[in-house]
């Protein structure tokens, strides 16, 4: 602690004590006393304040480390606003990345402390079970190192409040970690899982290999036609490996995270629009 202008260890609880009751509740009344018109030498010898310590109480100012650390805070509390309720690793990246103020993790650890801020945790629900019925297909990208001709399929489930089930398919770039095209239904059906392709190859060129995983809107023979159509291979995951799959499942755990879990959906509408909007923040500005 500083007190009186040099720095002293206080090895007694009760000296410290003490001080803190002198600091806290002494110096101010002080002032209440002059205002009553009683000398400033009775009033400090009274409370038994020495008058190195008062004045040094008068003229403390706040260092400029400390003033520093209470500029960081609105900026710390913006971008873990803007980005999710990110942690402090992330939230310090970003002030590395930017031109803003460049925090260190420790820091930035403890002024999140003190905000009383934190990363938000994920909670789960139980998503239907599903069964693959079909014999195992290739798995093309098993041992490609290079997956900037390839492309990641998969449709998850998002809840409603009335416990109903929407489902979102989604196509993403495993290279670029971009999402290519997505499609939000009340049933998960082939056409789902092709409407989502067909939205990615509308927009973008289209890759050497398509991967799913086995199950039936991925086997189904509309999915297969569209492969065809365009003249992409697919690739399908080992059953029992969804890490075949994993940048694709990575994807739809931070949606779930950063999205979906913070919020509470009642209608299928509401649903399009937050991950209409995720998807955008996802591609453009995510740390």
């Amino acid at each position: 602690r500083y007190f009186g202008g040099r720095k002293r260890n206080f090895k007694a609880s009760g000296h410290l004590t003490s001080q803190k009751i002198v600091r806290n509740v002494g110096l101010p009344l002080v002032n209440q006393f002059l205002a009553q018109g009683y000398a400033l030498v009775r009033i400090l010898s009274a409370l038994k304040i020495k008058p190195s310590t008062y004045y040094n109480w008068r003229h403390w100012q706040t260092s400029r480390r400390e003033k520093r650390r209470e500029s960081l805070k609105p900026y710390i509390l913006d971008v873990w606003k803007t980005f999710k309720f990110y942690g402090y690793r992330r939230i310090s990246a970003y002030s590395q990345q930017t031109d803003g103020p460049k925090v260190s993790e420790y820091m930035t650890l403890k002024l999140m402390r003190e905000l009383g801020i934190k990363s938000r945790m994920q909670k789960r629900y139980r998503k239907p079970k599903t069964v693959v019925t079909v014999d195992q297909k290739p798995n093309l990208i098993r041992h490609l190192h290079d997956l900037s001709g390839v492309w990641q399929t998969d449709i998850t489930y998002i809840q409603l409040t009335n416990h109903r089930w929407v489902y979102l398919a989604t196509v993403l770039d495993p290279e670029k970690r971009k999402v290519l095209g997505y499609k939000i239904g009340d049933t998960m059906t082939a056409e789902l899982a092709t409407s989502a392709l067909q939205m990615a190859l509308d927009k973008h060129r289209k890759p050497l290999i398509i991967h799913s995983d086995m199950g039936s809107q991925y086997t189904s023979a509309e999915f297969n036609i569209k492969c065809q159509n365009y003249g992409l291979k697919h690739s399908y995951s080992l059953k029992g490996h969804p890490y075949d799959n994993g940048r694709m499942e990575a994807f739809h755990s931070i949606l779930k995270r950063e999205e979906v879990y913070l919020k509470a959906y009642e209608t299928l509408t509401q649903v399009q629009a937050a991950i209409g909007w995720y998807i955008n923040f996802y591609n453009r500005n995510r740390i």
